[in-house]
């Protein structure tokens, strides 16, 4: 009888041992992660948010890269969406695949940006991603800009640029971010790398000229910095003469919006009342005429 009860005690141990494993092994391919070619990888519980509009990947600890890990792979459960590269700084050609994480750290080393050069093979938010992060928590939508008017002026051999833009906050929290009123526009202007202008039939650009004297440029505060509340939009406008002259012509005007872009090391994002935004997004306008 006592070896009857042994063989039974014994039997539910390998039965809840087996169920713990196969629970475990479940719950590992299960979500959204980052597989790299060195075996390790980035799982859900790593990650405090991924912000869908910058692209990038708030983690708990920092990030290293190594010479191992030319590769990664972005899975949700068993189905692999896409395959990316590790692009190393001082590389002057291009990544090797559309998709790739850059070594050089413009945020913090607990931050991973997931850039891309291609608009046909970008999948970075693949429904399967988004929705495997909403689920667990874990995504945030970030912000949009868009360009409302663009104003252009010459004089001689330079142009007055004039721009108005509106930054529009999709998640329920607050946001600092950078306000030309507050930064001055020239700053902003030069943080931001201005107002872009391809002309499409000369295929021509023109780009602010960096001649006017801003030192500072880079380094933003809080006083620079404006509180954008949750599901709430604000319009900003700002100009800058640094400009050379810019003919008549049909135009496609780009602008990039940054929040705070450089190295986020020892800079407590979370601030009374919000969180100091990171990350940059583009607007563009099309037929932009210029006479």
């Amino acid at each position: 009888m006592r070896t009857l009860i042994s063989l039974f005690a014994f039997l539910v141990v390998i039965f809840i041992y087996n169920s713990c494993e196969s629970e475990n092994n479940s719950t590992n391919n299960q979500g959204f992660r980052l597989k790299f070619s060195d075996g390790s990888e980035i799982v859900e519980k790593d990650i405090v948010f991924y912000d869908s509009s910058a692209h990038l990947l708030f983690l708990k600890h920092d990030f290293a890269f190594n010479d191992s890990m030319p590769d990664f792979y972005a899975i949700v459960d068993n189905d692999t969406i896409y395959q990316g590269v590790m692009h190393l700084c001082f590389l002057s050609r291009m990544p090797l695949k559309p998709i790739f994480i850059t070594d050089c750290y413009h945020y913090g080393n607990n931050i991973i940006e997931i850039d891309c050069y291609s608009e046909k093979d970008d999948l970075r938010n693949d429904p399967r991603i988004i929705n495997a992060l909403a689920e667990k928590g874990l995504l945030r939508n970030g912000l949009s800009c868009r360009i409302d008017s663009i104003s252009i002026n010459s004089s001689g051999n330079h142009s007055d640029v004039d721009c108005s833009i509106t930054v529009r906050n999709h998640d329920n929290i607050a946001y600092y971010i950078p306000d030309p009123a507050k930064t001055g526009s020239l700053k902003f202007m030069y943080y931001t790398g201005g107002v872009s202008f391809y002309e499409t039939h000369t295929h021509m650009n023109y780009f602010l000229r960096w001649t006017d004297t801003e030192p500072d440029w880079y380094i933003l505060t809080m006083s620079d910095l404006t509180l954008l509340q949750g599901n709430s939009e604000i319009s900003f406008t700002f100009g800058s003469s640094d400009y050379d002259k810019i003919p008549a012509g049909l135009y496609t005007a780009y602008f990039r919006f940054y929040g705070l872009q450089n190295n986020t090391s020892g800079v407590d994002l979370n601030q009374p009342g919000g969180r100091i935004w990171v990350g940059g997004v583009k607007a563009k306008i099309d037929s932009l005429v210029v006479e």
